[in-house]
């Protein structure tokens, strides 16, 4: 009875440890997931800030339809383009006019408002320098009044946003380096619990490889099991975000998901195999093992 118990207390400790490890390993590498879901979609986010910035051109009161039609055929041509939206000086009068709550063109006599063509450029396209030069191409039509956007908006989102993506590389770097510490300790202080059987099946003449073998396929296992798992949690969470942020869409790139779905198996595999082998070839070359 008392061995019955014993062995049952034995089977209730593994099996206690083997969760306490799939936990941590989980927890690990969905943090290091996010924080790799983080970096690949920052390009994402930030032209979705970027996008919103808009220039708007302003055309002369004797400017023909044709002229009109000429320079957004010739806008949307443009690859760098990603939106055009035409507004008329007579709607323009009506939005200002429901705005201020009066009726300004009458009191006036005349619409001081001009017809206006606003484009947003492509994200990655988004900088005080490639701007100036796309305006600077426009410029040469004749019946442009002018063209203006803001520039102080541009250049603080340029320099905000390599300020963020250098800190989320740094901190990617740093978490990759911890994740290996955090695995390979929590791996090192399960076998450390195991010491006992491995010097016994050393005295009763297993090699070293049929030692090492049932452990190493142990932690594989839960880490491949681990990796899903973390994967799961984190694409559930991003759909749900995706759901609540329409505007960003975080499922553009299938590569990038494949990337890192690829990344994460292998480091949880790779850093569970190079920990289980080490730390057990350490205790096979221990003489005494207490």
């Amino acid at each position: 009875m008392e061995t019955k118990k014993r062995i049952n207390s034995e089977v209730s400790k593994v099996r206690s440890n083997l969760i306490s490890i799939f936990l941590i390993n989980t927890v690990v590498l969905f943090t290091l997931s996010l924080i790799g879901f983080i970096y690949l979609n920052s390009s994402s986010i930030e032209n979705y800030f970027k996008e919103n910035v808009t220039i708007n051109i302003y055309l002369k009161n004797d400017t023909r339809e044709s002229e009109n039609k000429q320079l957004i055929k010739l806008l949307r041509l443009n690859e760098d383009v990603k939106d055009i939206n035409y507004l008329s000086k007579e709607d323009a009068a009506k939005i200002f006019s429901s705005e201020i709550g009066e009726e300004f063109v009458g009191f006036l006599g005349y619409n001081p408002l001009l017809d206006a063509v606003s484009v947003q450029l492509k994200g990655d396209k988004i900088d005080i320098y490639f701007i100036e030069s796309f305006i600077e191409n426009l410029n040469n039509f004749e019946f442009i009044e002018e063209i203006e956007y803001d520039k102080p908006l541009v250049d603080a989102l340029t320099k905000n946003f390599e300020k963020i993506g250098l800190w989320i590389l740094i901190i990617s770097i740093v978490f990759f380096v911890t994740s290996f510490i955090l695995i390979n300790n929590s791996i090192k202080i399960s076998i450390y619990s195991k010491r006992d059987i491995i010097k016994t099946m050393q005295l009763v003449g297993a090699t070293s490889k049929f030692i090492r073998r049932p452990f190493i396929i142990q932690y594989l296992k839960i880490s491949l099991f681990s990796s899903i798992t973390s994967i799961l949690i984190l694409y559930i969470l991003v759909y749900q975000l995706n759901l609540q942020i329409e505007e960003i869409n975080f499922f553009t790139k299938i590569s990038d998901t494949f990337l890192l779905i690829s990344f994460i198996v292998t480091f949880g595999l790779f850093t569970s195999f190079v920990s289980s082998f080490l730390v057990t070839q350490r205790y096979l070359k221990l003489k005494y093992v207490r």
